[in-house]
C-alpha cells in the first residue's frame, strides 16, 4: 500500500491533558516549554510548542501569519476560560508528502518552503471545517497554527477552542463533541482540492457541457421506441424532473435510456469513454493523494461524480423527451378497428335513419363528470390550478392550466413593488428599527474635531515634551493632512479637497513611525478601505491595528494626564468593542469606557452596548441613561442626539414624543454637518445620507442623501454601500445595486447579503447558488429574530422543490412569529404531497392572527380550505371577509359559490363575478367565461355569447367550447364558427367532446370532409365515447365496411349507447323473423329453414361470445389500469 500524499489526523480533549496529544515524547523536552511556570497552566504547553523556534517559524491563525508573545498571552488567558467553562479542545495534524509539495510548487527541490502558500492552506481548510460542522459556530471558535519541519514531512499544527459553552454536554459524554466526519472531510477536501487547482475540473466541466450533453439531444435517433415507452410511463400531468420526489420511482428507467442512448450513438459513446477514462485517472490521483485508507474516499470521487452527471442529462432528456415523442409518434395513429380490407361475413344491418340529435348529443355541464365540471373541481381542489400572485400586480395570478406549475405558485414573490410579499419587505427596508444598521457599525469621531475636544494644558506641548521617536497622540499638521487626504475635505473657503489614498498612506506611515498612535491605527482603518478583491491588505491593517492597540495601551501605563487618560481608555475600549487589533471583548470594552470618567464619547458607547445588548442585557432606560450623560458633556455629540431622537420617535427607554424626537434629530443634523465641514470621515457622510434619506432632522432630500452616501461608500463604509444599494434598487438600478451589495457583504454586512439573496432570487438576475450562498451569510452573521431570513431561504428551496428543507425553516420563522412563513406553511399542508388540514388550518389561522391580511390572501387561502372540506358556510364568510378588501380572487369563488344548487342566488353571483372583473384583467378569461354561464342558464344568449368570445380571445378553451356548442344551437346554428371554435378544444384540449361534434360537422353535406370526419370521431372514439362510436359504425356502414361498422356497433352498444343497443336488437330480430317465413311451406323449406336457423343461432351466438369477450376485455383493461 503507498503511502499518502496528505495525511490527516484530529482528536479533542476536555482537560488539556498532554498525555491524550500524540506529541508527549515532545511535551517534556525542556525546550518544549518553560517547567517553571505553574503546574495548573500545563494547557500553556501546545501553544509553546508549537511556536518552538526549532521546530516553527511561529503561530499564525485566522488573520495573521504571525503571532506576537503578547498575541500568545492572550490566547492562553482565553484557553484558561474555555477549558474551565467546560469547552473541549480540538487538535490535529494535516502532514504533507515533501515530494507532493515539490510537484505542486509548494517547495523547491533544495528545501525552501513556500510558508505563506501552506499557511493560507491551513486556513481555509480549517475554516472550511468549522463552517461545515453543526458543533462549531463561526463566531464561537478561535484557533491557532504552526507549520513544523522537524521531521521528515512538513506538517500543520492546529487547535480549535470555543469562547463559551453554548450546549449542556456532560464530559462523560465525550464522544458529544467529536467533530462530525463530513465536517472533517470538508478539511480534507479543502485543502486537496486548493493544491490541485481548478484545471482538472474545468475541463470536465467542458466535456460534460460542450461535447457529451449537445451528442445527447442529437443521439435520440436510434432509441425511438425505448424513448416512447419511456413517455408513455411517464407522469401524464406533466412535471418532468429527476430530483422530483414524484419522479422517483421513474429514476432507473431514465437512467437505462440514457445509458440506451449512449450506447446507440458511436460519436457519444466514444465521448462518454474518454470522460469514463478521465474520472477513473482522477480517481488513482486521489488515491496517491488520500491513500486507500478504511472509507476510500478516494473511491466516492467517481460515483459521486456519475450521479450528479446522471442527473444533469436525466433532466436534458425529459426536457427534450415531450417534443420528441410528438414527432416520433406522428405518423403512428393507431387503428381502434379492424382493417377495411376485410370482407364483411355479416347481414346487411337495416338502415338506421334515426341520426337526427346525434351530433347534439354532447354532454350538458351540469353532469358531475362533464367538462366543465372537470375544470371547477380542480380550480377548488388543487392548489396548481388556482390564483396565485401575479408579479406584475398587486393581486395574484389567475388558475394555471400547466400541471406543473408548483404546489405553492401562491407564496408571494419578491419583484412586484405593490405585491404582498413585497409589503412585507419594503416595510423592513423603511424602517431602521427593523434592522438597525448601527448595530453593525462602529463610529469614528474625525480626529480633526478631537484636537479641540480635550484643550491642552497651557504647559503641556506634546512636539516639545516628547521626541519624535516616542509614543504619543497628537494631532499635528501632518496628521490632519494626511486625514484630509484620506477622506477628502474642503479649504475655508468653500473649495473641495479630493481623496488622495496613496499620499494620506505615506504621511500616515510617517507620522506612525514617528510615535503617533493615532496614525497607527488610522493606518489600520486606511488598509482596510484600500483592500478589495484584487488587493487584500488585511493583514496589514491587522498588524498596525494590534499596533495601535499596544501603543495606547503602554500610554496609559504611563500614567497619563487626565484628558489623555479619558480619551486613551475610551479609544482602548472601543477597539476591544469591535475586535480591532484583539479579539472582541465586550466585558474589557466595558471596563475601559468606564475609566474614560466623563467623556461623551465613551458614554454613548456605553449607550450602544445596552440599546444593542452587546456582552450585557438590553436595557433600552440605561441606553437612554447614558445618552443623555453624553449630551451633558461638554461638548457637542451629534450621535447622542441621534440617539435620542430615535429613542423618542419609538418609545424606546422613554415615552414617545414627536416633538422631542425632532428637536434631537435637528440637533444631530447640526452636528454632523459640522464634523463634515472639517472630515469628510465615511460613518458622518453614511450618517447625514441616511437622515436626507428619511427625513430625520430634515425633509427628505434624495440628491443630498445619494450625494453623502456615494461619498461614505468610496471610502469603504459598508453600511453606505448597504443603504445606497437600496436606493439604486429603488431606482432600477439592479446592476450597480448588486455591486454596492457585493462590496457591503464582503465587509460582513449581513443585510447586504440579505439584499443579494433576493436579488438573485429575481427573475432577471435568478442564481439560485449565489442566493443560496448569501442567505445563508445573513443567517449566519445574524440573530434572524424576524425569521426573513429563514422565509426568504425557504421560498428559494420552495422554487427548487426541496419541500422538507422549505418546510422545516418556515416552521422555525413562525415559531418567531413571522406570519407569512406561516402563510407559507398552510398553502404547503394543502398540497397533495404535504396535505394536512389541521396544520394548514393553524398555520393560516397564525397569519390571520398576526398580520392585518390587508390583501385578503389569508382569508381567501382558509376559504379554499373549508371549500375542501365542503365547509361552505365558513368559507362563503371568509371569501366575503376577503372580497371586501378587494380580493377579485374571493369575490370569484363567491360568484362560484352563489352559482351551485345548495347556495344558487344569481344576483349575488352576478354581483361578485363582476367584482371580480372589475379588479382583475382576467387574464385567462375564467371570469368571463363564468358569468357567460350564469347568463346561458338565465338564457341571456347575446349577453353569454360576447362574454365567451372575449374569454375565448385569451385562449380560455373551456368558452371556446362553449361557443361551439353554442353554435349548434337552433338559436345561434353556424356551423363555420362551431368549427372554428371547436377546432382548438379538440387539438389541444383532446377534448372528446368537441371531438365528436367536429367528426359530425364533417359528415355534414355542406363541410362534407371524409378524412377529418374520421379523424376527429377515432380521437373521441379513442375516449370511450359511444356517440363517436355509434357514429363510426353508421359512416363504415354507408361505405359497406361492415365489419368495421359492427365492430364500432357492438362497442358503442357495451359501452351503453342506446341506439346501437336499439339497431342491434332490430338487426338480431328481423334475422329471426326472416328464418321463420315459410318455414312448414314445404320439406325442402323446411330444411332450408333448418339450416338457416342453425346458421343463425351460429350467429347470435358468436354475437354474444365477441360480447362477452369484449366485457372481459374491458374489466381486464379496467382492473390494470386502476
Amino acid at each position: 500500500m503507498s503511502t499518502p500524499a496528505v495525511v490527516f489526523s484530529l482528536g479533542f480533549t476536555y482537560d488539556w491533558a498532554i498525555g491524550g496529544y500524540d506529541f508527549l515524547e515532545y511535551m517534556d523536552r525542556p525546550e518544549a516549554f518553560d517547567k517553571t511556570r505553574h503546574l495548573n497552566d500545563e494547557y500553556k504547553d501546545f501553544i509553546d510548542y508549537m511556536s518552538n523556534s526549532e521546530k516553527s517559524d511561529g503561530l499564525f491563525n485566522a488573520q495573521s501569519d504571525l503571532l506576537t508573545e503578547s498575541d500568545k498571552e492572550k490566547y492562553r488567558q482565553l484557553e484558561t476560560v474555555s477549558r474551565d467553562a467546560g469547552c473541549p479542545k480540538y487538535y490535529g495534524v494535516v502532514s504533507f508528502d515533501n515530494n507532493f509539495l515539490i510537484e505542486n510548487g509548494l517547495m523547491t527541490s533544495d528545501g525552501k518552503l513556500d510558508v505563506h502558500g501552506i499557511k493560507e492552506l491551513g486556513r481555509e481548510g480549517i475554516n472550511a471545517m468549522i463552517s461545515t460542522s453543526n458543533k462549531l459556530d463561526n463566531d464561537n471558535v478561535y484557533w491557532t497554527g504552526a507549520i513544523h519541519t522537524n521531521t521528515d514531512n512538513i506538517h500543520i499544527h492546529f487547535s480549535i477552542c470555543e469562547y463559551e459553552r453554548r450546549e449542556d454536554r456532560c464530559k462523560v459524554y465525550r464522544d458529544k463533541d467529536c467533530i462530525e466526519v463530513k465536517a472533517f472531510d470538508k478539511l480534507k477536501s479543502k485543502i486537496v482540492n486548493r493544491v490541485l487547482g481548478s484545471d482538472y475540473s474545468r475541463q470536465l466541466t467542458e466535456l460534460e457541457r460542450e461535447s457529451i450533453k449537445p451528442a445527447l439531444s442529437s443521439g435520440y435517433g436510434g432509441c425511438a421506441e425505448q424513448l416512447i415507452r419511456l413517455a408513455d410511463k411517464l407522469p401524464s400531468e406533466g412535471g418532468w424532473q429527476y430530483g422530483r420526489p414524484k419522479m422517483r420511482a421513474y429514476r432507473d428507467d431514465i437512467d437505462k435510456t440514457v445509458d440506451a442512448v449512449i450506447a446507440s450513438d458511436q460519436k457519444l459513446s466514444g465521448l462518454w469513454k474518454q470522460y469514463n477514462e478521465m474520472l477513473d485517472s482522477r480517481t488513482e490521483y486521489l488515491r496517491k493523494i488520500y491513500g486507500e485508507g478504511e472509507r476510500h474516499l478516494y473511491a466516492t470521487f467517481k460515483p459521486n461524480r456519475l450521479a450528479d452527471f446522471h442527473k444533469e442529462l436525466g433532466n436534458q432528456l425529459l426536457n427534450d423527451l415531450a417534443p420528441l415523442t410528438e414527432q416520433l409518434c406522428a405518423s403512428a395513429l393507431p387503428q381502434a378497428h379492424p382493417s377495411e380490407n376485410e370482407n364483411s361475413e355479416q347481414f346487411l344491418p337495416p338502415r338506421y335513419e334515426a341520426d337526427t340529435g346525434v351530433i347534439m348529443d354532447i354532454p350538458e355541464y351540469s353532469q358531475p363528470n362533464s367538462f366543465d365540471e372537470e375544470y371547477y373541481n380542480s380550480l377548488y381542489a388543487s392548489m396548481d390550478a388556482h390564483p396565485s400572485e401575479n408579479e406584475n400586480n398587486e393581486q395574484f395570478l389567475q388558475p394555471q392550466y400547466e400541471a406543473d406549475i408548483g404546489a405553492i405558485t401562491g407564496i408571494p414573490e419578491y419583484p412586484p413593488p405593490n405585491s404582498f410579499d413585497e409589503e412585507y419587505y419594503n416595510s423592513l427596508y423603511a424602517s431602521m428599527d427593523a434592522h438597525p444598521p448601527e448595530n453593525g457599525m462602529w463610529f469614528d469621531e474625525p480626529p480633526i474635531i478631537e484636537a479641540n475636544l480635550y484643550p491642552y494644558p497651557q504647559e503641556f506641548h506634546p512636539s516639545e515634551k516628547e521626541t519624535e521617536a516616542s509614543l504619543r497622540i497628537e494631532w499635528s499638521d501632518r496628521y490632519k493632512q494626511a486625514l484630509d487626504l484620506m477622506y477628502g475635505s474642503r479649504t475655508a473657503d468653500g473649495k473641495e479637497l479630493p481623496k488622495d489614498l496613496p499620499a494620506a498612506l505615506e504621511l500616515l506611515r510617517q507620522e506612525s513611525d514617528s510615535g503617533n498612535v493615532l496614525a497607527t491605527y488610522d493606518l489600520g482603518k486606511l488598509y482596510h478601505i484600500m483592500s478589495d478583491e484584487n488587493n487584500d491588505h488585511t493583514s496589514l491593517s491587522e498588524q498596525n491595528y494590534k499596533a495601535a492597540l499596544d501603543g495606547f495601551q503602554k500610554l496609559l501605563d504611563k500614567q497619563t494626564s487626565g484628558w489623555q487618560h479619558s480619551y486613551i481608555c475610551y479609544r482602548v475600549g472601543k477597539m476591544y468593542d469591535k475586535g480591532l487589533g484583539t479579539v472582541q471583548d465586550y466585558k474589557a470594552a466595558r471596563e475601559y469606557y468606564e475609566k474614560a470618567g466623563e467623556n461623551r464619547f465613551a458614554y454613548f458607547s456605553l449607550g450602544n452596548m445596552y440599546k444593542f445588548g452587546s456582552g450585557v442585557e438590553v436595557d433600552m432606560t440605561m441606553a437612554v441613561s447614558y445618552y443623555e450623560k453624553s449630551l451633558a458633556c461638554k461638548g457637542d455629540m451629534p450621535f447622542a442626539s441621534y440617539a435620542l431622537g430615535q429613542a423618542y420617535e419609538l418609545g424606546q427607554g422613554v415615552k414617545a414624543d414627536e416633538q422631542k424626537a425632532a428637536q434631537h434629530y435637528t440637533q444631530a443634523l447640526t452636528g454632523f454637518t459640522a464634523i463634515y465641514e472639517k472630515s469628510h470621515e465615511d460613518s458622518i457622510s453614511y450618517r447625514l445620507g441616511t437622515m436626507y434619506l428619511k427625513g430625520k432632522g430634515t425633509d427628505v432630500d434624495l440628491a443630498k442623501a445619494e450625494k453623502y452616501l456615494l461619498e461614505s461608500a468610496d471610502n469603504g463604509n459598508n453600511q453606505a454601500q448597504y443603504q445606497l444599494g437600496k436606493l439604486r434598487l429603488a431606482q432600477d438600478r439592479i446592476d450597480e445595486a448588486e455591486q454596492l451589495f457585493i462590496k457591503s457583504a464582503e465587509k460582513g454586512n449581513v443585510y447586504s447579503a440579505f439584499s443579494l439573496g433576493r436579488i438573485y432570487m429575481t427573475e432577471e438576475k435568478r442564481d439560485d447558488s449565489k442566493a443560496e450562498q448569501f442567505l445563508k451569510q445573513y443567517l449566519a452573521g445574524s440573530d434572524d429574530k424576524l425569521g426573513i431570513g429563514e422565509y426568504a431561504l425557504g421560498k428559494l428551496y420552495l422554487s427548487q422543490d426541496h419541500i422538507d428543507e422549505a418546510e422545516q425553516l418556515f416552521i422555525k420563522s413562525a415559531e418567531k412569529g413571522n406570519a407569512y412563513s406561516a402563510f407559507s406553511l398552510g398553502r404547503i399542508y394543502m398540497t397533495e404531497e404535504k396535505r394536512d388540514d389541521s396544520k394548514a388550518e393553524q398555520f393560516l389561522k397564525q397569519y390571520l392572527t398576526g398580520s392585518d391580511d390587508e390583501l385578503g390572501i389569508g382569508e381567501y387561502a382558509l376559504g379554499k380550505l373549508y371549500l375542501s372540506q365542503d365547509r361552505i358556510d365558513e368559507a362563503e364568510q371568509l371569501f366575503i371577509k376577503s372580497a371586501e378588501k378587494g380580493n377579485a380572487y374571493s369575490a370569484f369563488s363567491l360568484g362560484r359559490i352563489y352559482m351551485t344548487e345548495e347556495k344558487r342566488d344569481d344576483s349575488k353571483a352576478e354581483q361578485f363575478l363582476k367584482q371580480y372583473l372589475a379588479g382583475s384583467d382576467d387574464e385567462l378569461g375564467i371570469g368571463e367565461y363564468a358569468l357567460g354561464k350564469l347568463y346561458l342558464s338565465q338564457d341571456r344568449i347575446d349577453e353569454a355569447e360576447q362574454l365567451f368570445i372575449s374569454s375565448s380571445e385569451k385562449e380560455n378553451l373551456y368558452a371556446s367550447y362553449k361557443l361551439g356548442k353554442l353554435y349548434l344551437t337552433d338559436r345561434k346554428l353556424d356551423y363555420t364558427k362551431a368549427v372554428k371554435y371547436l377546432k382548438p378544444c379538440a387539438d389541444k384540449a383532446d377534448n372528446e367532446y368537441a371531438q365528436y361534434a367536429l367528426g359530425c360537422i364533417y359528415l355534414k353535406k355542406e363541410h362534407y370532409d371524409r378524412k377529418l370526419a374520421e379523424k376527429y370521431l377515432l380521437e373521441s372514439s379513442g375516449h370511450n365515447n359511444s356517440s363517436a362510436q355509434l357514429k363510426l359504425a353508421l359512416m363504415y356502414r354507408e361505405e359497406q365496411k361492415y365489419r368495421q361498422s359492427d365492430y364500432w356497433m357492438r362497442l358503442a352498444a357495451l359501452n351503453g349507447n342506446e341506439y346501437a343497443q336499439k339497431i342491434l336488437a332490430e338487426r338480431h330480430e328481423q334475422i329471426r323473423m326472416k328464418l321463420h317465413l315459410g318455414a312448414t311451406a314445404n320439406s325442402v323449406m323446411r330444411r332450408v329453414c333448418s339450416n338457416m336457423q342453425t346458421k343463425a343461432q351460429q350467429l347470435l351466438a358468436q354475437v354474444e361470445r365477441d360480447e362477452q369477450e369484449q366485457k372481459y376485455k374491458q374489466a381486464i383493461s379496467q382492473t390494470y389500469s386502476r
